[in-house]
């Protein structure tokens, strides 16, 4: 104590310099938050890694049993993995692999390359990593808009300089391009003719593969030049394609042009993407590096966004629809505007109190210098900033200590009878410090102690309240350092040396007369007192069982993430793409919204991977501030009509929900939902009926919408099966079929053109007429090895079924996925309600069960740890008052306050209509 002593006389002995360390605190804290890591909400992902594998043509059945399995098996059993979902879908294997939090991006990564490495796959199979991003990683959007320019170079454009340039900002680690055209060079063949020249497409795609390279002959030696050879035989365009040679009969030569024409079209699509009123737009989606300081990363895009926009054709023009930058303003705004606030408010009541405004503003320093001294200490740890974390600093209990001794100091001065000299004024203040300092600290360490537990939450609730316990937890020591050290000394140097007066504080004294006489009458009655508080405990209890609960409180991103399923599910692109426009048309009717972006099915780059007949609508909304005045700032009610009014769009399902929260929820469950039913099996047809009644009985809980599954079963198909025994006659190979079926049926790049430093795929397949029927399909045409022209129906057998839309797995198995949302309800009471209806209807098949995930799971999780966490926190404190009480009874006395604060805890809850969540318990 004696070292604390001197401490406090040093800092009032060299009040100046005390004071001097004061401001640089503050402008340090300033600098450091400026230079701060923020962002609008934490980073509730653990770090994942994410294996794509792109198969054309290929149905889900293939796409799982060639990649998925095989990577699936290989990928399990990286040390600290944690969990394993795949998604299997036409033409694509997406592969997410989530492991512990803490490990860095680079080490896991390589794990799975080394596991990807030794996975045996079928030849041309490529497995890659999706971009290094986590869930909450995009920071900015545009689309590229022209009056000029068509959508197909708009999309050359997008691909081919957009994405290089955008990735040379720092911090920036992909662009992910989504909608429009892809230039493709495509040979449409005739069938009749490729027929008459006794040809088949095999043979026609290996000659455009063969006839498209170039050589080199090392050098010559002229005139002691060297001269370097080059041989070039690279395809230039359409006309170099044209006059590919396939054959020569009786010496006359078979072009590519003689049996099919060569056009420049669009690739077949497997997605579009609509703004507004453009049904075809082409967006950019920058992706923010994970671990990045976004705030940073978006300073350095902005500054680059000149140089990136001069290097557009003139015409075309680089439109933003989402700029990360916007929420983290408006979030830098607000933690401004609760500063400010907060202090103009603890002045106005310190005043209101004291009557001294010098003593006011003096206490007041403490909630500068304690954010500064918190400020600094983030950037020291590099911990990040966020609006929950710092929209919850309370600044009562910063300036509680102060309080306290700013009180005591007045009241030392106030009460000296002789001349107040500096000396006099500074051993006094040094006194009044000396008598309250310890309670100070001992009153700060147990609030100290209410937050160290939350250091036990994990998971989602960790990262979500970790920021909020180190906020608080430096903030209150900054308070503390700055009660004991620094207002002693600024006191010494702005208190008057004279004789300070205390002013007749009317009000004040009003309320210490009703305390006193209210302390009367309870010292009167003490029993009655007691059982009345125990009455009024018991009563709260019984209240908190009706008041429902959540996991989290929504946050509100300013726009709504809209997911809309086309029924049926076997749709074609261009019916879905006529529902998006509609779906856009019915959503610019409100004027609330500013921009509506719709996803039709996957990008071109498989990292999202959906069906044809799903639609991903994206709805920027205007400030609630700017809404018409029948919402009253409430989205609730603005989802709520806008699905009443979709509900007219025939064949649609809808699924509300908003973009970051969209991502989280897929990473922290596997799948997108607020709360998702996991059903586990190995038979499809099986999962399905399952799912099916599963749907039907949830749907009768109420609080229970936006019902939402990916549809197991129901893709139609024509399965071309091969029959071995009548192929052997021809001298068939089992390849040499599959091979004409996957060119002439489906289509396949045979090369690429070079234009410059682009690159275009040359497509090969059947006029549309040659392949969109049945009996159209038997009579493709087969070559064998002695050049006879076989029909597929010689050889195969070729029927009509229904087949897997996608296949979901997770842990290792087969999985049905069932989500919804919950509104008019709390979280808790609608899950239970419909784990309770599940688990009584829904019979399930031996080694076939169930899984609940996504904010239930979490809010159970969490639920658990806090039940642990509550009372550990308040055998703490009991501990810590024994040490300062040395006396049990004190202790259960001072313990006994706990009571009447959880039940006004309690009463607020149930009287505002609140859920009592994660939030509430901590704030509990």
């Amino acid at each position: 104590m004696k070292l604390f002593d001197d401490l406090i006389k040093i800092s009032i002995k060299k009040k100046f310099i005390s004071a001097t360390i004061a401001l640089l605190v503050v402008l340090t804290g300033a600098y450091c938050l400026k230079n701060l890591d923020i962002e609008a909400y934490p980073d509730f992902t653990s770090p994942m890694v994410q294996v794509i594998t792109q198969m054309p043509g290929k149905s889900a059945e293939e796409v799982e049993r060639l990649a998925t399995i095989p990577l699936e098996k290989n990928l399990n059993g990286i040390p600290n993995e944690k969990k394993l979902y795949s998604s299997s879908l036409f033409g694509l294997s997406v592969i997410k692999i989530v492991f512990k939090d803490g490990l860095p991006s680079s080490l896991i990564r390589q794990q799975v390359l080394e596991r990807i490495y030794q996975t045996e796959l079928p030849d041309g199979i490529k497995p890659v990593l999706g971009p290094d991003a986590s869930a909450i990683g995009e920071i900015y959007r545009y689309t590229l808009e022209s009056d000029y320019y068509n959508s197909m170079t708009l999309k050359a454009i997008e691909d081919w300089q957009m994405e290089k340039a955008f990735k040379q900002v720092d911090g920036i680690i992909e662009v992910n391009s989504f909608g429009g055209p892809i230039k493709t060079y495509k040979v449409i063949l005739n069938h009749e003719k490729v027929r008459f020249y006794n040809l088949d497409v095999g043979e026609i795609f290996d000659a455009i593969k063969a006839s498209n390279s170039t050589g080199g002959g090392h050098y010559i030696s002229n005139n002691d030049q060297a001269y370097i050879v080059r041989g070039l035989g690279l395809y230039s365009g359409v006309e170099s394609i044209e006059n590919t040679v396939i054959t020569t009969i009786n010496g006359i030569p078979i072009r590519v042009k003689d049996v099919g024409v060569v056009t420049i079209e669009p690739a077949v699509r497997i997605g579009q993407v609509g703004k507004n009123l453009n049904n075809d737009a082409i967006e950019g989606i920058v992706l923010m590096r994970k671990g990045e300081n976004p705030t940073r990363t978006i300073k350095n895009l902005e500054k680059k966004l000149p140089e990136i926009k001069a290097q557009l054709p003139k015409g075309v023009h680089l439109v933003p629809f989402y700029q990360r930058s916007e929420l983290i303003n408006n979030t830098m705004h607000t933690i401004a505007h609760n500063v400010v606030c907060g202090i103009i408010f603890v002045i106005i009541v310190l005043f209101a109190f004291i009557l001294d405004l010098r003593i006011t503003l003096i206490a007041s320093l403490v909630i500068p210098l304690a954010l500064g001294f918190a400020f600094m200490l983030f950037r020291l740890f590099n911990i990040p900033a966020n609006l929950l974390s710092m929209g919850a600093v309370d600044f009562g209990i910063l300036v509680d200590g102060a309080v306290i001794l700013m009180e005591n100091i007045f009241r030392c001065l106030s009460s000296y009878k002789g001349k107040l000299t500096q000396n006099r004024k500074e051993a006094l203040i040094y006194k009044a410090v000396k008598e309250v300092g310890s309670v100070i600290i001992f009153s700060t360490i147990i609030i100290l102690c209410c937050f160290l537990p939350i250091f036990a939450f994990d998971g989602v609730a960790g990262k979500l309240f970790h920021p909020l316990a180190f906020t608080m937890g430096f903030s209150l020591i900054g308070a503390v350092l700055a009660s004991i050290f620094l207002l002693p000394a600024i006191s010494a140097i702005y208190m008057p040396n004279k004789k300070i007066i205390e002013k007749d504080n009317k009000v004040l004294d009003k309320i210490t007369d009703f305390y006193k006489k209210s302390l009367d009458r309870v010292f009167k009655f003490p029993k009655k007192f007691l059982a009345s508080v125990a009455a009024l405990f018991v009563l709260a209890l019984t209240l908190f069982c009706f008041t429902g609960s959540e996991f989290l409180p929504n946050l509100d991103e300013g726009n709504i993430w809209l997911r809309v399923t086309v029924l049926p599910r076997s749709t074609t692109i261009a019916h879905s793409v006529e529902v998006a426009r509609k779906i856009r048309e019915v959503l610019l009717e409100y004027p609330e919204v500013k921009n509506v972006i719709s996803h039709v099915g996957s990008a071109d780059d498989g990292t999202d991977p959906n069906l044809l007949s799903n639609i991903e609508n994206m709805v920027d909304l205007k400030l609630a501030k700017d809404w018409r005045w029948k919402w009253h700032k409430n989205k609730q009610k603005l989802i709520s009509d806008m699905s009443e009014k979709l509900s007219e769009i025939p064949g649609i399902t809808t699924y509300f929900t908003q973009y970051i929260q969209d991502n989280v929820e897929e990473a922290v469950s596997g799948s997108k939902g607020q709360v998702v039913l996991k059903i586990y099996g190995s038979d499809l047809y099986e999962l399905q009926k399952l799912q099916d009644k599963a749907i039907a009985l949830l749907s009768n809980v109420r609080g229970v919408v936006d019902l939402s599954y990916d549809q197991i079963i129901g893709q139609p198909q024509y399965q071309i099966k091969i029959d071995r025994v009548k192929a052997a006659r021809y001298g068939l190979r089992s390849d040499d079929i599959q091979k004409v079926v996957e060119i002439a049926i489906g289509g396949k790049n045979a090369t690429q053109v070079l234009e410059n430093e682009k690159r275009f795929n040359v497509f090969l397949r059947l006029e549309e007429q040659d392949r969109n029927a049945y009996r159209k399909v038997q009579n493709i045409i087969v070559k064998t090895p002695e050049g006879i022209s076989v029909p597929l129906s010689n050889v195969t057998e070729i029927t009509a079924d229904n087949g897997a839309m996608i296949i979901t797995r997770s842990e290792n198995s087969r999985v049905a996925i069932v989500r919804f949302n919950i509104r008019g309800r709390d979280l808790g009471s609608t899950v239970k309600d419909a784990q309770k209806l599940l688990d009584k209807k829904l019979e399930l098949p031996d080694e076939y069960y169930t899984k609940w995930a996504g904010q239930s799971e979490s809010q159970k999780s969490a639920n658990t740890r806090l039940a642990i966490i509550l009372p550990v926190t308040l055998g703490l404190i009991a501990l810590i008052l024994h040490l300062n009480y040395k006396n049990k009874k004190d202790v259960l006395i001072a313990m006994s306050s706990i009571i009447v604060t959880l039940s006004g805890c309690i009463f607020a809850l149930f009287l505002t209509g609140t859920y009592f969540s994660i939030s509430a318990g901590v704030g509990f």
